[in-house]
């Protein structure tokens, strides 16, 4: 029997994420056949979605506007299909998608992201008022808040028919308050992060000469997020910050006679990586590695990562690589917050500190490149596969194959 999926996506859709959320070989053998909407123009921040410079994919439908949408949802032939839904119900537009997703009546399939271990606060009164100091008259940030719990509130008061999260905690009764009209059409089952799924469906290449790879979180050069939800931009001085940085790479080739490797955010992995190298300037003389599958082939042989707090390193993990935490001077001064939730993520899923680059030396990272076996199966075990364990040789391709052979429609 012929079946669909219907992937509905908030965010540009690039080449990247066709790798991430191996497209292709969930539809090996044309079947399923997977559908994806492209609904960044319609759900996310203009600002936002130009911040994407790698090369968008063309196997998607993209729209411009939510009545564009719905004439197509309401003339889609919905024999046979299940939803793949990434949106979060942040404001109006994702709102009304969501309220048409569940009054079809289709199953729907969430997968839970990967987090990274980082603290969350408790929501105190005290809490409040440090984000009142933090964002002042900024009311972009307020209204976004405002629309996000205002949309969120009012969507659980549909509930959808029959709902499959894939997830590495299969205790869960609801996804983001999200449940069905009948408890036992709630199926939560064992998965796998994409990068902990891509990781173990990669052949492995034995690449001779040593490296070590930096994972480039795109900041302070790109701005990032901060447009999504209208965070003023941290005021970096980019030559500053890309010198004290670049004077740390030399430093360790040197250490280690060893070349480094950048691997570019996924947002901005050069479109046309070829005959581009980088495009970050300040990085114009280093060795870049734009290819999708990058981190998967390069994990297994690296010495270590080098990381500013990205969750990429959860390739480092999978492989028992050692990760170093690093921050620039600059840093610690204008995003001071997010200095210390990097190194409670570095001492949490580690067991070591993160290191400002300006006091570095040779016998301070060999201290940090003695991997905690235990920390990181934690982290293995706690955010990216499940404990039990059977699931962590099962790509997440099989797993929806398997969610779509058992439905009976």
């Amino acid at each position: 029997m012929k079946k669909n999926i219907l992937l509905l996506y908030p965010y540009r859709f690039t080449e990247f994420e066709y790798y991430k959320y191996e497209i292709a070989k969930l539809e090996k053998g044309k079947n399923p056949k997977v559908i994806i909407n492209d609904l960044s123009s319609i759900i996310s921040n203009k600002k936002h979605n130009d911040q994407y410079k790698a090369k968008l994919e063309k196997k998607t439908i993209k729209f411009h506007s939510l009545v564009s949408w719905i004439i197509y949802f309401k003339k889609l032939n919905k024999k046979n299909t299940v939803i793949y839904n990434f949106l979060d119900t942040s404001n109006f537009n994702s709102f009304i998608i969501t309220l048409f997703i569940k009054l079809s009546k289709l199953p729907v399939i969430f997968y839970e992201e990967e987090e990274d271990g980082a603290r969350i606060p408790k929501k105190s009164i005290l809490f409040f008022i440090n984000k009142i100091k933090e964002h002042g008259l900024n009311l972009r940030v307020y209204l976004f808040y405002f629309k996000y719990y205002l949309f969120s509130f009012l969507s659980r008061l549909h509930k959808y028919k029959k709902v499959y999260v894939l997830s590495r905690n299969i205790e869960k009764k609801s996804f983001k308050g999200q449940k069905t009209e009948n408890e036992d059409n709630f199926i939560n089952l064992e998965s796998n992060t994409y990068d902990f799924s891509n990781a173990i469906e990669t052949k492995k290449k034995k690449i001779l000469k040593k490296y070590i790879i930096f994972l480039d979180r795109g900041g302070p050069y790109f701005s990032g997020d901060t447009h999504e939800k209208g965070n003023k931009e941290p005021k970096f001085n980019n030559e500053t910050y890309y010198k004290d940085l670049n004077n740390f790479f030399d430093k360790v080739e040197n250490y280690f006679k060893a070349k480094l490797i950048i691997i570019p955010h996924p947002k901005y992995k050069s479109p046309n990586p070829k005959r581009i190298k980088t495009l970050i300037p300040y990085f114009a003389n280093r060795t870049i590695n734009n290819e999708y599958d990058s981190l998967a082939k390069l994990a297994p042989h690296a010495l270590f990562f080098i990381s500013e707090g990205s969750t990429a390193a959860s390739y480092a993990i999978v492989h028992y690589k050692p990760i170093l935490h690093i921050y620039p001077p600059d840093r610690i001064k204008i995003e001071p917050k997010a200095v210390k939730n990097l190194m409670h993520v570095s001492m949490r899923n580690t067991g070591k500190k993160a290191i400002n680059i300006s006091t570095i030396n040779k016998k301070k990272i060999m201290k940090n490149l003695i991997v905690n076996k235990s920390k990181y199966n934690f982290y293995k075990y706690s955010h990216l596969t499940p404990k039990s364990k059977k699931t962590e040789k099962i790509p997440n391709y099989k797993i929806i194959r398997k969610i779509l052979k058992n439905l009976n429609f």
